[in-house]
């Protein structure tokens, strides 16, 4: 499992490399990093051009060290600390695959063989249930779901426009609840085979309606899905336990047990924390200064119910834009001279990734680059919070001079 999770992490950093290289070596500076507040833009900038060195001395170490788990340790807290390091010096980089791999990385340093699997299956089932808890949902029902739902019956001879509203709304309503489903399977050690082979063909059939062929989703996100398809089959399917008991030679002949369980009841607060934070992440609905944890680190993944940024440019602006930018201004749809400028276009054509579906990191995407072109007065926002989970209703802050604010 350590060698697998290394070789996916790999993998999941490759197709989405220009996320974790220097701006310059991609020519993107227009989309500028946005790091954690307190950290400066030149110590940002001079990360990146280690991150990925590391990372890649990480996996040699967790390659090459075989059976031998100080150097597994080793290397996975290698890993963790340059996935951290990314995190605090763009946010951007707070994928929720980087998370889970931070998370796991976590786990290798911190627990012996014999639980790690323990805890990859408790993190594994709460994003399950979170993800299908987070589609439950008035957003989700109306419009992604929609979408899953007429991409997955475009090759069968269903039409969709002869079903009354209500049914479609059911009928979308499915994906949540199989994912719930799957969550409960492999909640029961006796049904975790089953969820396992669910999970597979689950994530094949996103794999398929997210490809090219169905709704043409970043080759990040199919990358993915055929990790965590690999994963059950590790996890829930495999006849043979992953138990990997450290050998006896590499133990020291009087350890202390101390240490030990320091790093144990460390994993497991990471564990505990991990599980209940997502509980926290709709607060900003009822209280925009309320603390709440991320949507992606909550799990709410295809999910449209977050917090956002829209964003208008005056026409006057664009010209001004690199031509790589130009591409995400959206045309002046109700001809009051202000543009729709699209970070979701935006980020996928600069960093081949979606963009965070976070409104704290889109205010501060779009003031860095207000500020990068020097508009004060040419571009304006709407903070919206997340969405009413039974009717779509969101708080909306209106910032008018966005280049200005603080």
């Amino acid at each position: 499992m350590s060698r697998y999770w290394a070789a996916s992490l790999l993998l999941l950093i490759a197709v989405s490399s220009r996320l974790w290289l220097p701006t310059a070596w991609t020519d993107t500076e227009f989309y500028p990093a946005v790091p954690w507040p307190g950290i400066s833009i030149a110590f940002a900038s001079s990360v990146a051009f280690v991150l990925i060195p590391l990372i890649l001395i990480g996996m040699t170490i967790v390659f090459l060290g075989g059976d031998r788990p100080y150097l597994r340790r080793t290397g996975w807290l290698l890993i963790a600390i340059s996935l951290a390091l990314g995190f605090l010096t763009d946010q951007h980089r707070l994928q929720p695959w980087a998370y889970q791999s931070f998370l796991y990385a976590c786990f290798f340093v911190l627990l012996p063989s014999r639980l790690t699997p323990n805890a990859f299956r408790v993190l594994t089932i709460s994003i399950y249930f979170y993800s299908s808890l987070g589609k439950f949902d008035y957003q989700f029902l109306h419009t992604v779901g929609q979408d899953f739902l007429c991409t997955a019956t475009s090759v069968l001879p269903i039409d969709l426009d002869q079903w009354p509203s209500q049914t479609r709304l059911y009928a979308a309503a499915l994906f949540p609840l199989s994912e719930f489903t799957l969550a409960c399977l492999l909640l029961i050690p006796k049904t975790r085979w089953w969820g396992g082979c669910l999970a597979i063909v689950m994530h094949a059939g996103l794999i398929i309606i997210l490809s090219p062929l169905g709704m043409n989703h970043s080759l990040g996100v199919l990358a993915w899905n055929a990790v965590l398809a690999g994963q059950a089959y590790w996890l829930f399917i495999r006849p043979a336990t992953l138990v990997t008991m450290d050998a006896p030679a590499k133990v020291p002949p009087n350890p202390s047990p101390r240490p030990f369980q320091i790093r144990i009841w460390i994993a497991v607060a990471i564990i505990l924390l991990a599980v209940l934070l997502p509980l926290t992440e709709r607060r900003d609905r009822h209280d925009s200064a309320a603390w709440h944890w991320d949507h992606w680190l909550s799990w709410a993944l295809y999910s449209p119910h977050n917090s956002r940024v829209l964003v208008e440019i005056h026409h006057s602006a664009i010209e001004n834009l690199p031509e790589a930018a130009r591409g995400s201004v959206l045309p002046d749809s109700n001809h009051d001279s202000w543009h729709e400028f699209d970070f979701g276009s935006l980020s996928l054509s600069a960093r081949r990734v979606p963009v965070l579906p976070q409104a704290r990191y889109q205010l501060q995407l779009a003031t860095a680059i207000a500020r990068g072109q020097g508009w004060t007065h040419q571009v304006r926002a709407v903070v919206q919070s997340s969405s009413h989970r039974f009717d779509g209703t969101r708080r909306e802050v209106w910032m008018p001079r966005l280049g200005l604010s603080p």
